[in-house]
């Protein structure tokens, strides 16, 4: 899959991958949480390994407040012989750092300092005890910092002194980072365990995207997105019997409801067109005909990886037109060939003629030539419209090619100007019915005499355009559909020339009618076509010129002019 991938999605221009990337940012995440949270850990171990100590210092300062022989010190004429050494001994039971104990002016009777005895004690409320209230505290001593209480020593219901067991402060941060030393393996593996983590997920998310970086996967969903949006076919994307993915072509082609996905299938598409395309899925075959909404449509499948199908939907008349449109295009380049196998062989006899010195019959070859293009450019001078003009010579020049009957009506003639949607529809009709006319006779045998004969005349009711021919007609059993697209005597893959006209006409107000008699050119194709207001007498044509004799077969030479 990934190499599927690299062939459909730009290179990366990121410095980092999206692993990477991601792996910074869960290990960011987590230290975002995890140092706050440490050092509210820590702030929290601190406070309880001060609570901790002062209700200890409170603990034993008021044991030794009321301890006999202390009491009894303070009845001596000279208490500190008996308080200092009774101090020491409690100091270094309890370890804690300094055991203090004054009379009631706070000078000291015992410090672990000897030479600081008699002197008044430093920091601190020195005025509570004397009032019989206890004291918990950190303040700057003799000795330093320390987290120490101050109980009063009540003697006959007297205070006589106070006793202080104090613990300096760098004893406690000692132990603090004790703590926290023996706590350090357990968060260093915490963190591992997480950079692990952050890993193992940044290789899975990797995997998931096809190795892609998030930028290419925003560029390919824009670009699947342009895509769809520019193809002429309609995509649908089914899993199962949903409709999972809907182009808007495919929309537009369905005449789908907007509504979100995933739908049925059966909500979008017929009964009979539903269980064709789901037939479809069972085989590679080729694209399928349905018939969905009333428009002809080709539909094919194509399964991906994951059991999902890729169900393509064209237009068939714009499929048809486009191989009609290639049809032309060979037609037109046999034409040029042949034409040019033409020149070529009057420039040969041309060359033979001159080189046997037979001028006068190289000029009268030369003048038969120039004498028949002139005839034809006389004739399609009263349509006075190049386009309609250059398309029948056109035509003149296919019919010689052919060796068929070629007549243009003398009654033919049109205004100087016209709305350029009618002369559209005009050429239309002229190059398919004129077209379809070379065929019919080409397939009624080189045996039956008859021709194509064009009218493109204009009347006060617009234009009107009759092609008449000797061929066989439209066969009885396509009469009632003759107009629709697809419908054509002449096999599969045909029938979309007349459409086009009869759609054409109708879009300007006008209609194609097919008639047949018995006459030479018996199958007659007429095309109106309304302009706006009505035409001056004199642009009507010439209204009792002679109308021709009908062709009664091919020109003995195969050359053609007005009547070639």
């Amino acid at each position: 899959m990934q190499a599927l991938a690299a062939e459909v999605v730009m290179p990366s221009t990121s410095r980092l991958r999206v692993q990477a990337r991601l792996f910074l940012w869960i290990l960011a995440f987590f230290l975002a949480l995890a140092v706050p949270l440490a050092l509210l850990g820590s702030a929290a171990l601190r406070g309880s390994i001060y609570r901790d100590y002062a209700d200890r210092s409170l603990r034993e300062s008021r044991v030794l407040a009321q301890d006999p022989g202390l009491l009894g010190a303070y009845r001596l004429a000279r208490p500190a012989s008996v308080i200092q050494p009774l101090a020491e001994r409690v100091r270094a039971l309890l370890g804690a750092d300094y055991v203090t104990v004054t009379d009631r002016d706070a000078r000291r009777l015992a410090h672990p300092d000897p030479a600081l005895l008699g002197r008044t004690m430093v920091g601190g409320d020195l005025s509570s005890f004397r009032a019989g209230r206890t004291v918990v505290e950190t303040v700057r001593g003799t000795l330093g910092v320390s987290v120490r209480a101050k109980v009063p020593v009540l003697l006959d219901g007297s205070v006589v002194g106070l006793v202080s067991v104090g613990f300096l402060l760098p004893r406690l941060t000692a132990l603090f980072l004790e703590v926290v030393r023996q706590s350090a393996p357990w968060y260093a593996l915490t963190l591992l365990l997480a950079l692990l983590g952050a890993h193992v997920l940044s290789l899975r998310v990797r995997r998931e995207m096809l190795g892609l970086e998030p930028e290419q996967i925003a560029a390919v969903t824009a670009q699947f997105r342009t895509v769809l949006h520019a193809l002429e076919e309609g995509v649908m994307v089914l899993r199962g019997e949903q409709v999972q993915l809907l182009s808007p072509q495919a929309a537009r082609l369905l005449s789908a409801p907007s509504g979100p996905l995933p739908v049925p299938v059966t909500a979008l598409l017929p009964g009979e067109a539903c269980r064709a395309l789901l037939d479809l899925r069972a085989g590679d075959g080729p694209p399928l005909a349905l018939t969905v909404q009333g428009r002809p449509l080709l539909v094919s499948v194509v399964g991906v990886p994951g059991g999902d199908w890729i169900v393509t939907w064209r237009d068939r008349a714009s499929v048809q037109a486009l191989s009609d449109e290639l049809f032309q295009a060979r037609r037109y380049a046999e034409l040029l060939r042949a034409q040019a196998h033409e020149f070529s062989n009057r420039l040969h006899t041309l060359a033979g003629l001159l080189h046997l010195g037979e001028t006068d019959a190289a000029l009268e070859s030369i003048y038969s030539s120039a004498r028949l293009s002139a005839q034809a450019r006389d004739a399609v001078m009263p349509l006075r419209n190049v386009t309609l003009a250059g398309l029948v010579l056109g035509k003149y020049e296919r019919a010689r090619e052919l060796r068929l009957p070629f007549t243009l009506d003398p009654l033919s003639a049109l205004p100087g100007t016209l709305p350029p949607e009618v002369v559209d529809a005009a050429a239309l009709a002229v190059g398919n019915l004129v077209e379809n006319a070379f065929e019919a006779v080409l397939a009624a045998g080189p045996g039956e005499a008859g021709g194509v004969r064009l009218l493109v005349a204009a009347d006060p009711e617009g234009v009107q355009i009759e092609v008449r021919d000797s061929g066989p007609g439209v066969p009885a059993h396509l009469l009632p559909g003759v107009m629709a697209r697809g419908v054509s005597s002449k096999g599969e893959g045909r029938g979309l020339g007349l459409a086009l006209v009869n759609e054409a006409a109708r879009s300007l107000g006008g209609d194609v009618q097919y008639a047949r008699d018995d006459g030479p050119l018996g199958t007659r194709f007429t095309v109106t076509l309304p302009l706006d207001g009505h035409l001056p007498p004199d642009e009507h044509g010439p209204p009792d010129a002679p109308r021709p004799p009908e062709p009664q077969g091919p020109p003995d030479d195969g050359a053609g002019g007005p009547d070639a």
